[in-house]
């Protein structure tokens, strides 16, 4: 895989500035493992920038997302590659984008060519897992085209939506692990399929409980309910998705329990520590803070790396399985 030694801007500053907590994940990553992760995840940061960009007119971004999907399908003319990554900067010009996103979106040309460039197995697991998520937020987007407050109706609906648009991403890990390394990890590819999915699905419902007010000024209550989403009713519904939340980030832990080497089982497991710390303090939090933010902080971040490092060491006692065991506890109660 060539391509991060031919552009190493793109797998870098780009990547480091779109990514935040994520990048530290990738540093930590065996080279042949971080070249697919890190192109998978510039993207579907790309589909996401797209699908976000407000000031777009809705039927705009969904064309975009489709014609997205569609590049990303099967390898294709190298033309519509090209007259998608031209036309873009000039369609979501003005759209408030952050300098990182700005940068990806004169990029998306650059993007492409290092998904042509990699070994076209991992490149077939690429394109699924970003297609994926292309299609659970071009849902988002339909989902939420009324006006006034649009309400999620049903468990069920959440969690397919967490499914597209962050589990898939546990069974892409899964998939790139075993085929960078066929002892990737000590548990058959199915059942960290099933649990690197559960993962997924964990820390998207982590993101959703800490947005929750930002959500609702915006028109969106993605925690499901029959009545009208009210303040005091969400806090209360938050307390039921929050262990469910940890139920699956439990299956992480164990994910990670599994997994071999090093930095890779640390890679796996910084998310799940940084996703407990953020429930932890989401616990007790009013709407008013909830409404100013509640963000781990970078401090707590880098107590998480070096403690998630050291209990990837060999012969830790307690280690990943013991966090399994706790989340599983915590879960329940």
């Amino acid at each position: 895989m060539a391509a991060v030694s031919h552009d190493r801007k793109l797998a870098s500053d780009v990547l480091k500035a779109v990514s935040r907590s994520f990048y530290l994940t990738l540093r930590l990553l065996p080279s042949g493992f971080r070249e697919p992760a890190s192109l998978g995840y510039l993207l579907a940061r790309l589909s996401d920038t797209i699908a976000d960009a407000g000031t777009v007119e809705l039927t705009t971004r969904r064309e975009l997302l489709g014609r997205l999907r569609g590049l990303l399908s099967a390898p294709g003319k190298r033309s519509d590659v090209q007259q998608f990554a031209q036309s873009l900067p000039g369609t979501l010009e003005g759209a408030g984008l952050s300098r990182g996103e700005w940068d990806l979106v004169l990029r998306c040309g650059d993007c492409f060519d290092w998904l042509e460039a990699v070994d076209r197995g991992v490149g077939k697991h690429v394109r699924k897992v970003v297609g994926t998520i292309t299609e659970g937020q071009a849902w988002d987007l339909e989902r939420f085209e009324r006006a006034g407050v649009v309400r999620l109706e049903t468990p069920e609906e959440l969690e397919l939506y967490a499914y597209r648009v962050a589990g898939c991403v546990g069974e892409f890990w899964t998939e790139i692990g075993f085929a960078c390394e066929e002892s990737f990890a000590r548990e058959s590819r199915q059942n960290l399929l099933e649990w690197g999915a559960n993962y997924g699905k964990g820390l998207q419902l982590v993101n959703i409980l800490r947005d929750v007010a930002e959500d609702l000024e915006r028109g969106r209550c993605y925690l499901p309910g029959p009545e009208s989403a009210r303040p005091a009713s969400l806090l209360e519904a938050a307390g039921e998705w929050r262990g469910r939340a940890r139920e699956l980030l439990a299956d992480g832990f164990r994910y990670t329990a599994s997994v071999r080497g090093v930095t890779l089982r640390a890679a796996t497991g910084l998310p799940a520590v940084l996703g407990v710390k953020t429930l932890d303090r989401l616990e007790g939090a009013g709407w008013e803070e909830l409404a100013h933010g509640v963000k781990v902080s970078r401090s707590q971040v880098r107590r998480a790396l070096a403690g998630s490092l050291a209990r990837s060491l060999p012969g830790v006692p307690g280690s990943w399985g013991g966090l399994y065991r706790q989340a599983c506890q915590a879960g329940k109660s």
